[in-house]
């Protein structure tokens, strides 16, 4: 007889639209709980995020009581994780202990006294072990690839075993990677076949499955194939009536067995991670390297050397998160000791914007934005002023600005521009724009996963190779630079808005992301950069104050090269999708009713603009995304020896 854990981890991002919330639940999370309603010998653990549940309280309570009647029967198992489902080792300690009380209050509202932690994305590193001990927790779940990465072979990895930090142990279960293929993907026979030939006579093996549970009934095509098609149902009768298969829950477990011995385990997470969070180039590299061992049939005895990125590299990877991430960083330790602003900055902590696997992530704007408004609205607890410092380690100080009304944030390092915009009223940064990246699943149309060879069943969107669409692809351009307000351009006149906006022109200037010098004066910052156009000296000034609506910026510049100054601001326009455009205008109006909201901008006279949607393109579990992620105006003059003008922003 073989023991058998099976777990389902349940989750919907913070700032997700209500109707994919609503679509979720009736697809996968009502019809799973339902079904499990109906075999009183199928036990499962389950982990809820705390922004799904406090979506099902508000509109579906009615699970809430279906869920503590399967606590009070026994068929379920509470595992909890930081609330709002951060990634533990990206935040404070401080802020991982207050998370994961408050889902072990919210369990113990369910029923139960949980003592077993998901871990989100299963990103491990072993200062956790102290953390999580400290309120109260005995076991953590993370994957078999954890343990490989440190040594093991695959088959000690049907034990638990602990894990030490500094004379702590915690208790830590390998998931069962194969599992994880086949559950629910191939038939479930199959399952079966696999759980019965672990079976070896020793009554302490255990095979654990703990996935997302969007994969009955939210992937492509699994509401048809595990509801519809009946996968559930014949999966739950045959595992809870099998005589060599013993279901358990992790807490039923370790009443019985004790952990097999003592582990260290690197920082780490699955396997697909070490390819998504390695930089696009290297990832590429990954992927062929993976192939080629699958083609040489080298991968399975020689994948336990196999180690790509780890999670914080997207800190690395997307200056964008990066910045996310330590401004909230920054406002958590200002708001340390008030617990209304707390709560906005444990929102602010939802690890699916700060990252991107199979999944949209830092690509979606409304999970950004759902971010930056809860940062912004902690940060309004306390008055920072302004300071120059490094708030994002990117080796040049910040200038951080602040009002009654805003937060302003420049990069002189980078072209001496405006990397946040962040209003208090609204709770938007208008600078909540990612720039336009190549990604190497561009060019490779395969994941570098181990999956299971037969193709019985339904596919995982691991499993689905992807061709990007010819539409898509004429539209298809990168950035050289990152997106800010106020970045400055030196263009060739003749240049045209297609040949800019796919960039496809030449930058005459060095200023775009160029150091500036500045110095700072009451309420505002003058930043200047003596600089080249065409071989040839030019400098830009440019005086900037923040007002009560807005801020207004006076720019003076010289050169005696032949060319148009642009000054580009892009504006996290997400909800209006926009179409390339040109115009004259001495003023003009932005409505974003959904997203940023109504601004104008505002000039001393008559100037061209340019404007377009920046779209990236990204994988999802629906294909291609080729997504809006703001719009790009540029306001353009004449460069004939000297330029001098007054350009507002008022929010509206």
């Amino acid at each position: 007889m073989v023991n058998f854990i099976f777990g389902i981890h349940n989750h919907q991002p913070l700032g997700n639209f209500g109707w994919v919330m609503e679509s979720a639940y009736e697809r996968s999370y009502r019809p799973f709980m339902e079904t499990l309603e109906d075999y009183p010998n199928m036990k499962v653990a389950v982990h809820y995020s705390g922004p799904l549940l406090e979506w099902i309280a508000g509109n579906r309570a009615e699970h809430l009581d279906l869920l503590r009647s399967l606590v009070k029967k026994g068929q379920l198992e509470i595992v909890v994780a930081g609330f709002y489902e951060p990634v533990l080792a990206s935040i404070p300690k401080e802020d991982r202990l207050e998370q994961i009380r408050l889902l072990k209050d919210f369990a113990r509202k369910l029923g139960y006294e949980a003592k077993g932690v998901w871990l989100t994305e299963r990103v491990w590193q072993p200062e956790l072990v102290k953390s999580l001990r400290e309120v109260g927790i005995e076991y953590v779940i993370v994957d078999d690839y954890h343990f490989m990465s440190a040594g093991l072979a695959k088959e000690e990895l049907f034990w638990p075993y602990y894990t030490e930090d500094g004379g702590k142990a915690i208790t830590v279960f390998p998931i069962d990677e194969k599992l994880r293929y086949l559950i629910p993907f191939r038939p479930v026979e199959k399952t079966i076949a696999y759980l019965h030939s672990l079976d070896d006579g020793d009554e302490s093996k255990v095979a654990v499955f703990h996935d997302d549970g969007e994969k009955f009934g939210v992937w492509p095509g699994t509401h048809e194939w595990v509801y519809e098609k009946g996968w559930l149902r014949e999966f739950f009768d045959r595992v809870s009536s099998d005589e060599r298969i013993s279901l358990m829950l992790y807490s039923e477990y370790l009443a019985r067995f004790k952990p097999r011995g003592l582990v260290y385990l690197p920082i780490a997470s699955y396997f697909e991670m070490s390819e998504w969070s390695l930089p696009a180039k290297q990832a590429k590299l990954f992927v062929e390297f993976v192939e080629g061992l699958k083609e040489e049939g080298k991968f399975e005895r020689y994948r336990v050397f196999v180690r790509g990125g780890i999670w914080k590299n997207f800190f690395f990877k997307y200056p964008e998160s990066n910045y996310m991430h330590k401004r909230m960083l920054m406002v958590s330790e200002l708001v340390r000791d008030k617990p209304e602003a707390r709560k906005f900055i444990f929102k602010a902590q939802c690890n699916d914007a700060y990252w991107h696997g199979v999944f949209g992530g830092v690509y979606l704007p409304h999970l950004r934005r759902a971010v930056w408004e809860n940062i912004i609205k902690a940060n309004s607890f306390v008055s920072t002023g302004s300071f120059v410092r490094d708030i994002d380690f990117d080796g040049g100080d910040e200038v951080f600005l602040e009002n009654e009304a805003f937060y302003a944030v420049f990069k002189p390092a980078y072209g001496g521009a405006l990397f946040e915009l962040s209003s208090k009223g609204k709770a938007v940064n208008y600078n909540d724009v990612l720039a336009r990246r190549w990604e190497h699943y561009h060019e490779v149309p395969e994941a570098a996963t181990p999956e299971e060879e037969s193709k019985d069943g339904v596919a995982s969107i691991h499993e689905l190779g992807k061709r990007i669409p010819e539409e898509i692809r004429r539209e298809l351009a990168y950035d050289s630079h990152l997106r800010a307000i106020l970045q400055d351009h030196f263009i060739k006149p003749e240049t045209t808005l297609d040949g800019y906006r796919l960039s496809r022109y030449s930058e005459l200037g060095d200023f775009v992301s160029g150091a500036y010098d500045f110095s700072l004066f009451n309420g505002g910052i003058s930043l200047e950069r003596d600089g080249s156009v065409s071989g040839r000296p030019a400098k830009v000034e440019k005086t900037f104050h923040l007002t009560e609506d807005g801020f207004a910026v006076d720019y003076t510049v010289r050169s005696e090269a032949k060319a148009l100054f642009g000054v580009e601001l892009n504006l996290a326009v997400h909800s209006v999708m926009e179409n390339p455009g040109e115009f004259e205008a001495e003023s003009f109006e932005i409505n974003d009713p959904y997203g940023m909201g109504k601004a104008g901008i505002e000039l001393d006279r008559k100037a061209r603009v340019w404007k377009y949607p920046i779209k990236t393109l990204s994988q999802s579990e629906s294909g291609w995304d080729f997504i809006q992620q703001g719009v790009s105006y540029t306001i353009l003059f004449p460069l004939e020896g000297g330029l001098s003008f007054r350009l507002r922003f008022r929010e509206l």
